[in-house]
């Protein structure tokens, strides 16, 4: 017997889900089917792979060291398939790709609509996920393309910036921040500010900006401590008067309705912060017609006002 790619997806795919049901439903077959390959995968080898008496299921310690190969064959297999797809004339194919939750709802629908439209080849898998959880799939090849914030300074990945994004300061009418026109980051309190949740990236450059070493004691000066991952509900708690918080520049469209009009934004003064959103890849990728499509349709669906924030 012949060990088939077919049972390699299938080790992985039960690698990934802890679960036969689940690996099988991924792979589009049968659990007795996904079961006996694996089982004959498993009788070639002569080593089990997965602890069955467990559950979830667990991978034996010969299985781990044996499934990151089999993770680097199907990556160079992967490759082989990018290569053939580059040489094409049309762009298509399968591309895994996925976005901070923090931009998402902002760039997502600027530009979901023309690819989809422009590229009708590309089968589009989609997701939110957070920087970490990101940097972990592109490393692992589980994902093609991250849209997120950069720099990482990660060798194993490349950076393909897009724009820089600046930063507004969101707070309530009759607030003291309110009378500003432009705020610089020494206008800015610490107790004051409401933030994203733990893992989200900007997080980081809301604490940065406004000088938040010690994120214990920022939360000890408060009565109130409410880590958020969105930024609307931040933006709903400002609204009642709970503080302030930080938006990007991409949020302002979604804020000019009546139910915004008790907040105000003020922009910053130089030096403005800003964010680099980024195209993010593996080394190994090989799709570059691709790539360099997604970046320029991306750049086109920006406003016109943010042209000028394009990365050459």
């Amino acid at each position: 017997m012949n060990i088939t790619l077919t049972q390699f997806k299938y080790a992985v795919a039960v690698e990934k889900n802890r679960s036969f049901r689940q690996a099988a439903q991924e792979c589009h077959v049968t659990q007795p089917t996904l079961s006996m390959q694996l089982q004959k995968l498993e009788d070639h080898l002569g080593v089990q792979l997965f602890d069955r008496s467990t559950q979830p299921i667990t991978v034996t310690p010969m299985g781990s060291q044996i499934l990151g190969q089999i993770r680097v064959v199907l990556n160079h297999t992967q490759i082989i398939s990018e290569l053939i797809q580059e040489a094409k004339t049309t762009i298509g194919g399968d591309l895994r790709m996925a976005i901070i939750p923090t931009l998402s709802p902002y760039l997502l629908p600027l530009f979901i609509g023309p690819l989809t439209k422009t590229y009708p080849e590309i089968q589009l898998n989609l997701f939110e996920s957070k920087t970490s959880d990101m940097i972990t799939q592109l490393e692992s090849n589980q994902l093609d393309v991250g849209l997120l914030v950069t720099p990482l300074g990660i060798p194993s990945l490349r950076e393909i910036p897009l724009f820089e994004e600046p930063f507004y300061v969101f707070a309530h009418q009759e607030s003291s921040l309110a009378r500003l026109d432009q705020v610089d980051e020494g206008n800015l309190s610490q107790e004051n500010l409401l933030l994203l949740a733990e893992g989200h990236c900007m997080r980081d450059q809301m604490t940065k900006i406004c000088h938040i070493h010690d994120l214990q004691q920022h939360a000890q000066t408060r009565n109130l401590n409410f880590d958020s991952s969105s930024i609307e509900t931040l933006c709903h708690l400002v609204l009642n008067g709970l503080g302030y918080t930080l938006i990007p520049h991409l949020a302002l469209p979604w804020m000019e309705g009546e139910s915004y009009s008790r907040g105000r934004i003020i922009p910053f003064k130089n030096p403005i912060p800003t964010r680099q959103i980024s195209l993010v890849v593996h080394q190994s990728f090989v799709r570059e017609a691709l790539l360099k499509a997604l970046k320029d349709l991306i750049l086109a669906s920006l406003p016109r006002n943010f042209s000028d924030r394009s990365v050459p």
